[in-house]
Parts: C-alpha cells; structure tokens; sequence
C-alpha cells in the first residue's frame, strides 16, 4: 500500500492526550487529555527512547549532539531520503558560534572552511553585476574581529555544508544512517538516523509519546511504531509536528513568495572575486530584478531569488533555460560555464507559533517549526540553534531525574519571548531592505507612483479584483505590463546624474546607505545581548524585566551584561593553577558541555567563600552539579591553597586569573558592572541564573532558594 494509503491506527499509550494525524485532507484530531503528574518517570526499558528528534536539520543535529553530550539517548527521524544540497541559510551570528566552538572544535572548522572574510562583507547595489554599483555597504567592523565582547567571529558558511560537518561531528559521537531500504525491522535505537522516515500518527500520553513512522522497505511503504518519553519537531517552517499537534502560527503571513535559483559559475565567481566581492548583490535594472547570494565565490556557488506571482505565473515558467536567460541579464553578459542546480519556491513568512509544548511538556518544537522569519538578518537558523541549546540541558535534567518536566515550562517562555523579538526584528530589517528599491521609485505607498517589482500588495490587487476573472493568459500580460512600468524607472535615460528625477533619485540612495538604513547583517546587541526576562532565574527588583527596547532594524553594539538572564559576558582567564602554560580561556569555557552543571562565579574574599560554601553543601544534598569557580584579579602572584583551605571539604570548584588586553582595561567585575564582592551563578547554557551584589546573610537558605527556583528541586 503507498504511503497515502496507509491508515494511523489511534493509540492510546498510557491512554492519555492522544493526538492522531496522518497526511490526508481530514482534520487533525485531539481527543482525551486531562492534567498530568509533574514528576518525570522515565522506563529503564531500553526500547522506549528517551528523546526522539523529528527532522534532521541543522537544529535537529545539533540538539542531537548537545543531548549526545550531556548523556541523554536519542535518535533522528528524517523524511527525506538524502540531504539537500541547496544552500539555504549561510550566515551563522555570534552567539551560534560560541555553541558550535564548544562542541569539539567545530566552531574553528567552520571558520577554517568559510570563504575568507574579505570575499562577503559587503552588501552590494548595482545595475548588473558587470554595470555600474549604485552603492556598496560593509557589515564587518574592526570591534568585530577583536574578540573581545566574544571569543569567536561570525561565519559565511553554506547551511549544507555546516549539515555535512555536524554529521562528521556525530559519526564521531557514534551516530549511524539508516536508510529505510536496508532499515531493520527491530526497535529504534539511539544514535541513529533514520532517513526516508515520515512521521504519520503521533500520540502523546502521561508518560510518553508513541510515533508512528512510515518508510519505504522493499519497494512497498510500511510503518513502525516507536515509543519515546519526549519528541522534539524540528521538521522545518511546514513542521508535520505542529500541524499534527494542531498548533496555530501567529504573525504575518505570505510576506512575499520567491523562487530560489541555486547555480554554479566559476567564471561569476573569479569576476566577482576580482572587481567587487561581496555576499549579496542587489541586482535592478530595467529587464531584470533579483536578490543574488553568493555562497562561496571560489568555488563558484550561488543562489539567485527572485519575485514569484502565482497563478499568473508557474513554476514550471522556471526552466532552467528560463533561468539561465534571468542570470545573463542579471550579469550583464552571457556566461559559458552557468549551470542550475536546483529550483525551488517558497514563502517567507513572519510567525511564531501560539505554544511550543503540548501533552504534559512531552512534544516539543524548536527551530523554524516553532517560528518563522523573512530571512533578513538570518535570525531563522540562529534562532533555532539557541533553541536547542536552552532545550537540552532542561530535557537532560528532567531525564536525570533532577528536575521536575515543569522546567521544560520554562523553555516556552524562554525561547517564545525571543522569537517574537526576533520576529519584529527581522520584518523591521526586511522593511529597511525595501527603501532601496522605494528610493528608485519603486514604491507601492505612493499614489499613483510607479509600482514595485516585488510588491505583494500589487499582486494580491491584480487577483482580487478584475484579475481573478480574466482568463490566465490575460492576467499574464497585465502581470508583465504592471512590471514594464515600473522596471522603466531602472532604465538608463531615468537613473543617471544629468536627469533631476534621476540625480534626486540616486542623492537620496546614497544617504540611505550613509545612514545605515538599508539591510544590515549584523545586530550584535541582539545576537550576544538577547536576555531572557522570565524563566528559570531570579530577578531583581531594581531592574525592570518586562520591556525590552523596541526593534529598530539598525545595528547596535553590545554591551556586556550579568544582569539575570543575560549571556555571561566573555572575558579572557588562565587557569591560576596553571599560569606557566599560558592556555588562554574564555569565560564561557567555564561551562561544561558535558554534564548539566551550574557554575558559581565568585572572587577570593571570606564572604564570598562563605557563600560558596553554603552552595556546595546545598548542590549536594540535592544531587545538583555545582562548581565554584574563583576568579583572581589580573597579575595575582600569590593566594595558592587559599581557596582549597576556604572550601575544605569540597573539591568542585576551579581557580582562574584575568587576562587583560592591557592595564587600562576593565576587570571581570567592571565588564559585568558589579563590584568584586558580588557572585554569579550561572546556567548550563551560560545564562545568568542570579547574582548577588553584596553580602548575604543567609547563604543555606538563599542557596536553597535560589536552586529550587533555576532547577525545579524541592530544596525544603
């Protein structure tokens, strides 16, 4: 029977919140939940998975090897049969590489195999790629190649090629690909990836999730079910998980549809290498309009995005033929050496989802199932990317038996809060894009002005009205006029120096980009300085935690931070144990990948101890990893066995020295804005948990508060 054949069978495993879907015009269907315990109670049977993963994309796999690390059992389930190679999202911000860094050198392996820096830190305006530049915009500024607000750059780097490195990565973990062909018809086992496998049925109950796959076995589609105490969807914007779960998207929809034209051309690339590199290129002119990515101009890879109208037109109008014709007027002159890749439609929308969890916290959706950005900024794979990272070491600990699976409450309110930023962010920076093409009078807001090439409001105007009943051949030709219009404004006798419209068209293009106001690539303050302002960390009643400062699409520059919440801010150390080595670390080194530990931040006075002391004592009666690290103002030459005397019986902590730049430079405590008898605590995804500033009267009871408040545990 084929795979539209096949029927979900409704399960009731545990009998509880079952929830059936399978790909058919039928309505998904939720039926029987009630509330759940809030205690976790994981089977030692080993063929119910701890955690499975839906979707093998680059958040799936890294959620996987985060997970991988922390020792929590998981596998993937992947409904294609093979890995894209189209290119997709590139660039990967601060924040995501400090997560890559950490995983086993993979951070330096991306940096290693970008394309130099000097090849994409431009955004480039011209008429065609070999006619004059209307203007040229550099994203990369020296602050951002001196590490220090992070110890590692940002990266241009193809999302395919960052999917085959995290797969290197897991191979190295002990990882497998199965594929359903030669797939083995026993239970599914961790550290493996199923492809070929599509999720049809999900059903959720009191104590887990039963998932019901279906693959291709020798040339006939069959399922299997697989039990798993939690299921995470990182299927993608079209995520089966979400639609099965019933799950709304809130936002903005169809912002705009686009087809995606990935090619190869090496001579493209040596040219472009040669008189005007950069990543992106903002192509108008009055045959043709497009958005060219250059992924990696040495080997000569890019993709070509362009304005798609249906049902004026079809995707069949993209041959490749068709394409190659777009491409040419694009450069400016026929290319010998093009060759299409791939074609693809899609739709940028901006939306989050109304929930990220459902049966008792047992499903879960991160990435673009839980969100979906336009791709200006590239929050998109960034955003899910720090969605696994706060997800793991929370699934980690409920799956230890530490934390109760309200914790994971906590991620929705985490996660949710910064994707609806992000989402504002992103429609602002999209919105900044446009004064380019309004500039050159392409603008639909004016009355009576010149229409915009790749304007929704024009098309959705053309299909409401008198459009929508005219016979497609008809619309077609109207389509092409509304675009020959505006594309008249690109023409060479309008765009130049010597006509007034022209020069005043071009004066106001030029401030545009000296003001900053076109697309940027870059927005530090948002990639290192997002805070989480409720969740898992206590806050303070000096600082006002429900307002964040309103998205402007303009770059800002961060500025370190320990309130709670906050990324620990990056300052460079040296183990004080062992200074004559010279291992320079960050502090973000400080927190283990391996183990879901908090660190204690403190400097070597009585008080301080005193506090670390009580941490310790509390951190083991409740079974909670806890290391205490002591840092030493730069230049301490002496205080050795201070702090093995101080903490005397615990050994869980670790002593570190500033390294500074120089002597004028600021210390730990000026960098988080507190004074060197404060101490922080830190989360296992180097977020600040809590921080005090001055002396604590009750170190066990505050201790006991503080952890039952970050953990869940019941510290009474």
């Amino acid at each position: 029977m084929g795979i539209w054949g096949i029927s979900a069978r409704r399960r009731t495993w545990l009998g509880l919140c079952n929830i059936s879907w399978r790909p058919s015009r039928q309505p998904f269907k939720q039926i029987g939940r009630r509330t759940f315990s809030d205690s976790y109670t994981g089977k030692s049977d080993d063929s119910v998975l701890p955690v499975l993963i839906i979707g093998a994309g680059p958040v799936g796999l890294v959620l996987s090897i985060l997970l991988t690390k922390l020792g929590v059992k998981c596998a993937i389930l992947e409904k294609n049969k093979a890995f894209s190679t189209h290119p997709q999202a590139h660039f990967i911000n601060n924040r995501s590489m400090e997560v890559f860094r950490k995983l086993d050198g993979l951070g330096d392996e991306i940096l290693r195999s970008q394309p130099p820096v000097e090849f994409w830190r431009k955004f480039i305006y011209c008429t065609s790629l070999t006619g004059p530049i209307l203007g040229a915009v550099d994203h990369m500024q020296p602050q951002d190649f001196d590490q220090i607000v992070s110890p590692v750059s940002v990266a241009h780097f193809s999302q395919y090629k960052l999917s085959r490195l995290l797969l290197k990565h897991l191979e190295k973990l002990g990882f497998h690909m199965i594929n359903s062909e030669k797939n083995e018809h026993g239970s599914i086992g961790e550290r493996k990836i199923f492809m070929g496998h599509e999720c049809i049925a999900i059903n959720g109950a009191e104590h887990g999730v039963t998932v019901t796959a279906s693959f291709l076995s020798e040339g006939k589609y069959i399922t299997r079910d697989i039990q798993c105490h939690f299921l995470v969807g990182t299927d993608g914007a079209g995520s089966s998980v979400r639609k099965s779960l019933g799950i709304n998207m809130r936002g903005e929809k169809d912002l705009q549809k686009l087809v995606s034209v990935h090619f190869l051309s090496k001579a493209l690339g040596q040219y472009l290498i040669k008189e005007r590199p950069g990543m992106l290129f903002f192509i108008f002119n009055k045959d043709a309009i497009g958005v060219l990515v250059a992924h990696d101009l040495k080997q000569g890879e890019f993709v070509l995005q362009v304005p798609f109208y249906p049902p004026q037109q079809k995707l069949e109008d993209f041959s490749s033929e068709m394409c190659k014709r777009l491409i040419f007027k694009l450069v400016g002159l026929e290319l010998a050496d093009v060759n299409v890749m791939d074609i693809k439609p899609w739709v940028m929308h901006a939306e989050v989802a109304e929930k990220f969890l459902s049966c008792n916290n047992r499903i879960i959706l991160a990435g673009d199932a839980a969100h979906r950005f336009p791709p200006a900024g590239g929050f998109g794979m960034n955003t899910g990317i720090q969605d696994a990272h706060n997800l793991a070491w929370k699934l980690a600990s409920v799956i230890e038996g530490v934390s109760p699976i309200s914790i994971l409450n906590s991620y929705e309110l985490e996660r949710s809060q910064i994707a609806q930023f992000n989402t504002a962010l992103s429609v602002q920076n999209f919105k900044a894009a446009m004064k380019v093409p309004a500039a050159l009078g392409l603008d639909p807001t004016v009355a009576n002005a010149d229409i915009m090439w790749f304007s929704p409001a024009v098309h959705r105007a053309l299909n409401d009205t008198v459009g929508s009943i005219l016979p497609s051949a008809l619309q077609r030709t109207i389509l092409d006029g509304i675009f020959s219009i505006g594309c008249a404004q690109l023409s060479d006798f309008v765009l130049n120096e010597n006509n007034p419209l022209g020069s005043a068209r071009l004066t106001r293009l030029r401030q545009i980009f000296e003001e900053g106001q076109s697309l940027q690539l870059q927005f530090p303050a948002e990639d290192l300085g997002f805070r989480y302002r409720k969740g898992v960390l206590v806050s303070e009643d000096d600082v006002v935690v429900d307002v964040h400062e309103a998205p402007t699409g303009r770059r800002r520059d961060y500025i370190p931070c320990s309130e709670p919440g906050s990324r620990l801010p990056h300052m460079n150390v040296e183990l004080f144990s062992k200074p004559s080595s010279k291992e320079i670390l960050s502090t973000l080194d400080l927190v283990s990948i391996d183990k879901v530990e908090f660190i204690l931040i403190i400097a070597p006075f009585k008080e301080s101890y005193c506090l670390a002391r009580a941490a310790l004592e509390v951190a083991n009666k409740f079974k909670l990893h806890l290391k205490v690290c002591v840092m030493w103002p730069n230049g301490s030459i002496d205080g050795a066995g201070r702090t093995e005397a101080a903490l005397t019986p615990w050994k869980s902590f670790e002593e570190v020295v500033e390294v500074k730049r120089s002597s004028d430079s600021p210390s730990w405590w000026d960098i988080c804005q507190m004074t060197d008898r404060g101490a922080i605590l830190v989360r296992p995804d180097e977020h600040v948990a809590w921080r005090s500033k001055s002396r604590i009267a009750d170190p066990i009871m505050t201790m006991k508060n503080i952890f039952h408040i970050v953990t869940g545990v019941d510290c009474t």
